[in-house]
């Protein structure tokens, strides 16, 4: 019996690691919206495994929510601050719309 206790605490926490991670992702790709970029930028620390950065993207929805949002480097540099994006429901990350005024 002692060993199932051993076990369990030791595979517990992790399970519920797993299950914040897994419940974090499931919720962005139920949200749906369209806006505005407004602002981006990128935040960098260096760690065990070297330099990492994150990639934040400010978002007007038009319905007048503010959201900054952590996107991929992808995403990040396929999007300019004025794009109009659209971010379906079950896609992860918000998309540039097709009626975007930013010109290219």
């Amino acid at each position: 019996m002692s060993n199932t206790v051993v076990l369990l605490l030791s595979f517990g926490p992790l399970a519920l690691v797993l299950a914040m991670i897994a419940a974090h992702g499931s919720r962005e790709s139920k949200d749906a919206y369209s806006g505005e970029v407004t602002g981006r930028g990128v935040s960098s620390s260096t760690g065990t495994y070297g330099p990492t950065g994150r990639y934040m993207m400010h978002i007007r929805t038009d319905e007048g929510r503010e959201l900054s949002i952590e996107v991929n480097g992808r995403t990040y540099r396929s999007l300019a601050v004025g794009d109009r994006v659209v971010k379906e429901w079950g896609r992860r990350w918000p998309e540039r719309s097709e009626r975007s005024e930013r010109s290219e």
